[in-house]
């Protein structure tokens, strides 16, 4: 039952990026984003223009954020099979919840932007958004070491039939140096640096959503193998008995 459970929760990881991009690209129109460059005026013309579906796309935004947690307790449970790997395993988990915070606090902020826009100054407005760009781009080294330890934990699978593919493992560190762009947008207005430029945001993005995918993809292979030969989380393997049996 374990291992349907958390083949049932690693999807939680796909459906957090489908949530989160959609309510944030189609419903807030925050994709792509407004320039570094952007005056105060352009700013709070943003909010203007679109309250209400700005404030119901951040909620959703945010909502689809805690999806992470469920998805990294999935992707554990099969760390956790790696001879050596355990610790590793509990700091992808721990570091996970910490990247749900990360996506959360920004949207907080921009929440509280688009909350009275219209009665304040612009230059408070336009410093809100950029400081919600800022934390959501910068705040990216719980990511890194969360891929790190998974890099590490499956190149540390010497079994004849790895857990997870080790090539998953070379695809994480590639992920966690392809992401170190939006960590450095802080030092960029303008360009393909900047927050809204290539190397800045598409190409971290674009690496992101491709590790989750390959990941969840994998763990769940890896969980169907493990319900199909009777080897998960519940289940004892008895010599004189037809057939794996419950405890």
């Amino acid at each position: 039952m374990e291992a349907r459970v958390q083949r049932i929760l690693v999807w939680s990881g796909p459906a957090m990026v489908f949530l989160w991009v959609g309510a944030f690209v189609f419903v807030a129109g925050f994709f792509p984003p407004s320039a570094p460059g952007s005056t105060s005026d352009q700013i709070v013309e943003l909010y203007a223009r679109h309250t209400g579906l700005i404030k119901l796309g951040l909620v959703i935004s945010m909502a689809a954020s805690a999806l992470l947690v469920p998805w990294a307790v999935a992707v554990s449970g099969q760390l956790k099979r790696i001879d050596g790997a355990r610790a590793l395993a509990d700091v992808q988990m721990v570091s996970c919840a910490l990247l749900s915070l990360e996506f959360i606090t920004p949207i907080g902020v921009w929440m509280a932007a688009s909350f009275r826009y219209d009665g304040r100054s612009p230059d408070v407005t336009q410093a809100m958004h950029d400081l919600g760009w800022i934390l959501f781009m910068t705040v990216i080294w719980s990511v890194e070491i969360q891929m790190g330890a998974i890099g590490a934990a499956l190149l540390l699978d010497r079994s004849e039939t790895p857990v997870l593919p080790r090539a998953l493992g070379y695809l994480s560190l590639w992920a966690a140096l392809l992401i170190v762009p939006a960590g450095l947008v802080v030092y960029f207005k303008h360009g393909p640096w900047a927050w809204d430029g290539v190397i800045g945001l598409y190409l971290p993005l674009t690496a992101f959503v491709i590790w989750v995918f390959a990941l969840t993809i994998a763990v769940h292979r890896a969980l169907t193998a493990q319900i199909a030969d009777g080897s998960e989380p519940g289940v004892l393997q008895v010599a004189e008995s037809p057939g794996p049996v419950r405890v």
